[in-house]
Protein backbone atom coordinates (compact mmCIF):
# COMPACT_ATOMS: atom_id res chain seq x y z
CA UNK A 1 0.00 0.00 0.00
CA UNK A 2 2.85 2.38 0.89
CA UNK A 3 4.59 1.57 -2.38
CA UNK A 4 1.42 2.33 -4.33
CA UNK A 5 1.05 5.65 -2.55
CA UNK A 6 4.61 6.56 -3.49
CA UNK A 7 3.86 5.74 -7.12
CA UNK A 8 0.78 7.99 -7.07
CA UNK A 9 2.72 10.80 -5.44
CA UNK A 10 5.48 10.48 -8.03
CA UNK A 11 2.92 10.49 -10.87
CA UNK A 12 1.15 13.49 -9.40
CA UNK A 13 4.44 15.41 -9.10
CA UNK A 14 5.27 14.67 -12.73
CA UNK A 15 1.83 15.84 -13.87
CA UNK A 16 2.08 19.02 -11.78
CA UNK A 17 5.52 19.76 -13.16
CA UNK A 18 4.33 19.25 -16.73
CA UNK A 19 1.31 21.47 -16.12
CA UNK A 20 3.36 24.26 -14.52
CA UNK A 21 5.92 24.11 -17.34
CA UNK A 22 3.16 24.34 -19.95
CA UNK A 23 1.57 27.24 -18.10
CA UNK A 24 4.89 29.06 -17.96
CA UNK A 25 5.37 28.60 -21.69
CA UNK A 26 1.89 29.92 -22.41
CA UNK A 27 2.76 33.16 -20.62
CA UNK A 28 5.68 33.77 -23.01
CA UNK A 29 3.64 34.51 -26.10
CA UNK A 30 4.76 36.43 -29.17
CA UNK A 31 5.97 39.99 -28.46
CA UNK A 32 4.53 41.17 -31.77
CA UNK A 33 1.33 42.67 -30.35
CA UNK A 34 3.18 44.31 -27.46
CA UNK A 35 5.62 46.02 -29.83
CA UNK A 36 2.84 47.21 -32.10
CA UNK A 37 0.76 48.49 -29.17
CA UNK A 38 3.62 50.47 -27.64
CA UNK A 39 4.60 51.98 -30.99
CA UNK A 40 1.04 52.97 -31.92
CA UNK A 41 0.38 54.56 -28.53
CA UNK A 42 3.58 56.59 -28.64
CA UNK A 43 3.01 57.77 -32.21
CA UNK A 44 -0.58 58.70 -31.39
CA UNK A 45 0.54 60.71 -28.38
CA UNK A 46 3.12 62.50 -30.51
CA UNK A 47 0.74 63.33 -33.37
CA UNK A 48 -2.12 64.47 -31.12
CA UNK A 49 0.05 66.81 -29.06
CA UNK A 50 2.97 67.70 -31.34
CA UNK A 51 2.41 71.47 -31.35
CA UNK A 52 2.05 71.56 -27.57
CA UNK A 53 5.14 69.42 -27.07
CA UNK A 54 7.22 71.56 -29.44
CA UNK A 55 6.61 74.47 -27.06
CA UNK A 56 7.41 72.31 -24.04
CA UNK A 57 9.79 69.49 -24.90
CA UNK A 58 10.23 68.69 -21.20
CA UNK A 59 6.61 67.54 -21.06
CA UNK A 60 7.13 65.31 -24.09
CA UNK A 61 10.30 63.80 -22.65
CA UNK A 62 8.37 62.99 -19.46
CA UNK A 63 5.57 61.38 -21.49
CA UNK A 64 8.00 59.30 -23.54
CA UNK A 65 9.63 58.19 -20.29
CA UNK A 66 6.25 57.22 -18.83
CA UNK A 67 5.26 55.18 -21.87
CA UNK A 68 8.56 53.52 -22.74
CA UNK A 69 10.29 52.88 -19.41
CA UNK A 70 8.17 49.86 -18.37
CA UNK A 71 8.80 48.26 -21.77
CA UNK A 72 12.55 48.81 -22.14
CA UNK A 73 15.27 46.74 -20.43
CA UNK A 74 17.43 49.77 -19.68
CA UNK A 75 19.65 47.99 -17.11
CA UNK A 76 20.41 45.20 -19.56
CA UNK A 77 21.02 47.64 -22.41
CA UNK A 78 23.33 49.76 -20.26
CA UNK A 79 25.45 46.75 -19.32
CA UNK A 80 25.63 45.82 -23.01
CA UNK A 81 26.76 49.34 -23.92
CA UNK A 82 29.47 49.22 -21.24
CA UNK A 83 30.59 45.89 -22.70
CA UNK A 84 33.77 44.49 -21.17
CA UNK A 85 34.08 47.56 -18.94
CA UNK A 86 31.01 46.50 -16.95
CA UNK A 87 33.10 43.65 -15.48
CA UNK A 88 35.55 46.06 -13.89
CA UNK A 89 32.96 48.66 -12.89
CA UNK A 90 31.74 49.05 -9.35
CA UNK A 91 28.07 48.42 -8.59
CA UNK A 92 27.47 52.12 -8.04
CA UNK A 93 29.03 52.97 -11.41
CA UNK A 94 26.80 50.49 -13.22
CA UNK A 95 23.71 51.83 -11.49
CA UNK A 96 24.70 55.41 -12.22
CA UNK A 97 25.39 54.68 -15.87
CA UNK A 98 22.12 52.79 -16.24
CA UNK A 99 20.17 55.82 -15.02
CA UNK A 100 22.27 58.29 -17.01
CA UNK A 101 21.96 56.16 -20.14
CA UNK A 102 18.20 55.87 -19.74
CA UNK A 103 17.69 59.61 -19.18
CA UNK A 104 19.94 60.60 -22.09
CA UNK A 105 18.41 58.06 -24.48
CA UNK A 106 14.83 59.08 -23.63
CA UNK A 107 15.73 62.76 -24.07
CA UNK A 108 17.56 62.10 -27.34
CA UNK A 109 14.69 60.03 -28.74
CA UNK A 110 12.00 62.54 -27.75
CA UNK A 111 13.88 65.52 -29.17
CA UNK A 112 14.56 63.61 -32.40
CA UNK A 113 10.82 63.04 -32.83
CA UNK A 114 10.10 66.72 -32.23
CA UNK A 115 12.54 67.68 -34.98
CA UNK A 116 10.54 65.78 -37.59
CA UNK A 117 8.40 68.89 -38.15
CA UNK A 118 5.11 67.82 -39.70
CA UNK A 119 6.30 64.42 -40.90
CA UNK A 120 3.71 61.74 -40.19
CA UNK A 121 4.86 58.35 -38.99
CA UNK A 122 2.64 55.33 -39.58
CA UNK A 123 3.16 51.62 -39.04
CA UNK A 124 3.09 50.02 -42.47
CA UNK A 125 3.66 46.43 -41.39
CA UNK A 126 4.59 44.29 -38.38
CA UNK A 127 5.83 40.80 -39.26
CA UNK A 128 4.57 37.86 -37.25
CA UNK A 129 7.23 36.12 -35.18
CA UNK A 130 7.74 32.55 -36.49
CA UNK A 131 6.86 29.77 -34.05
CA UNK A 132 10.34 28.30 -34.48
CA UNK A 133 11.90 31.54 -33.21
CA UNK A 134 9.64 31.59 -30.15
CA UNK A 135 10.33 27.92 -29.44
CA UNK A 136 14.07 28.56 -29.56
CA UNK A 137 13.64 31.38 -27.04
CA UNK A 138 11.45 29.32 -24.71
CA UNK A 139 13.95 26.47 -24.74
CA UNK A 140 16.90 28.78 -24.10
CA UNK A 141 18.49 28.37 -27.54
CA UNK A 142 18.01 32.09 -28.29
CA UNK A 143 18.59 35.10 -26.00
CA UNK A 144 16.39 37.53 -27.93
CA UNK A 145 13.31 37.54 -30.14
CA UNK A 146 13.36 39.91 -33.15
CA UNK A 147 10.18 41.73 -34.15
CA UNK A 148 10.45 43.27 -37.62
CA UNK A 149 8.45 46.35 -38.49
CA UNK A 150 8.22 48.87 -41.31
CA UNK A 151 7.38 52.48 -40.52
CA UNK A 152 6.29 54.86 -43.26
CA UNK A 153 7.45 58.48 -43.29
CA UNK A 154 6.98 61.29 -45.78
CA UNK A 155 10.35 60.46 -47.31
CA UNK A 156 10.01 56.69 -47.53
CA UNK A 157 9.85 53.47 -45.53
CA UNK A 158 12.13 52.66 -42.60
CA UNK A 159 12.84 49.04 -41.63
CA UNK A 160 13.07 48.53 -37.88
CA UNK A 161 13.91 45.36 -35.99
CA UNK A 162 13.21 45.31 -32.25
CA UNK A 163 15.16 42.76 -30.20
CA UNK A 164 12.92 41.68 -27.33
CA UNK A 165 13.61 39.87 -24.06
CA UNK A 166 11.07 38.49 -21.56
CA UNK A 167 11.76 40.03 -18.12
CA UNK A 168 9.57 40.61 -15.08
CA UNK A 169 6.69 38.71 -16.71
CA UNK A 170 6.55 40.93 -19.78
CA UNK A 171 8.35 41.60 -23.05
CA UNK A 172 10.91 44.39 -23.00
CA UNK A 173 12.99 46.05 -25.67
CA UNK A 174 16.68 45.06 -25.58
CA UNK A 175 17.99 46.54 -28.82
CA UNK A 176 16.95 48.24 -32.07
CA UNK A 177 18.25 47.87 -35.61
CA UNK A 178 17.20 50.71 -37.93
CA UNK A 179 17.74 50.16 -41.66
CA UNK A 180 20.54 47.72 -40.86
CA UNK A 181 22.23 49.96 -38.28
CA UNK A 182 22.55 48.20 -34.92
CA UNK A 183 21.94 50.94 -32.36
CA UNK A 184 23.24 48.84 -29.45
CA UNK A 185 26.55 48.22 -31.22
CA UNK A 186 26.79 51.91 -32.12
CA UNK A 187 26.49 52.91 -28.45
CA UNK A 188 28.91 50.17 -27.36
CA UNK A 189 31.51 51.37 -29.85
CA UNK A 190 30.97 54.94 -28.65
CA UNK A 191 31.53 53.86 -25.05
CA UNK A 192 34.68 51.93 -25.97
CA UNK A 193 36.04 54.90 -27.94
CA UNK A 194 35.40 57.16 -24.96
CA UNK A 195 37.26 54.75 -22.68
CA UNK A 196 40.20 54.66 -25.09
CA UNK A 197 40.23 58.45 -25.22
CA UNK A 198 39.78 59.30 -21.54
CA UNK A 199 40.93 56.08 -19.82
CA UNK A 200 38.62 56.95 -16.94
CA UNK A 201 35.47 54.93 -16.34
CA UNK A 202 33.97 57.35 -13.84
CA UNK A 203 34.49 60.27 -16.22
CA UNK A 204 32.75 58.44 -19.06
CA UNK A 205 29.84 57.54 -16.77
CA UNK A 206 29.56 61.12 -15.48
CA UNK A 207 29.74 62.71 -18.94
CA UNK A 208 27.84 60.19 -21.07
CA UNK A 209 25.19 62.70 -22.29
CA UNK A 210 27.97 65.02 -23.53
CA UNK A 211 29.86 62.08 -25.04
CA UNK A 212 26.73 61.04 -26.95
CA UNK A 213 26.59 64.53 -28.46
CA UNK A 214 30.34 64.75 -29.08
CA UNK A 215 30.67 67.63 -26.62
CA UNK A 216 32.77 66.05 -23.86
CA UNK A 217 36.25 67.50 -23.35
CA UNK A 218 39.01 66.73 -20.91
CA UNK A 219 42.50 68.19 -20.77
CA UNK A 220 44.17 65.59 -18.57
CA UNK A 221 44.05 61.82 -18.76
CA UNK A 222 43.61 60.18 -15.39
CA UNK A 223 44.20 56.61 -14.27
CA UNK A 224 41.53 53.98 -14.89
CA UNK A 225 39.05 53.90 -11.98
Amino acid sequence: MMKGNKNWVALLMVLLFQWSSAAAEQVIESPQKEVERITRELLATFENNVQQYKKNDTAFIAEVDRQLSPSVAFDSIARGVMGKYSRRAKTGQIEQFSKTFKDSLISFYAKALLQLDDTRLTIEKVDAVPDAVLNDYRSGKARLVPVDMKVKTSSGTVAISYSMVHLDKRWKLRNIIVDGINIGIQFRNQFAEAMNKYNDLQYVVDHWPQIMQGKATKKHVSKQS
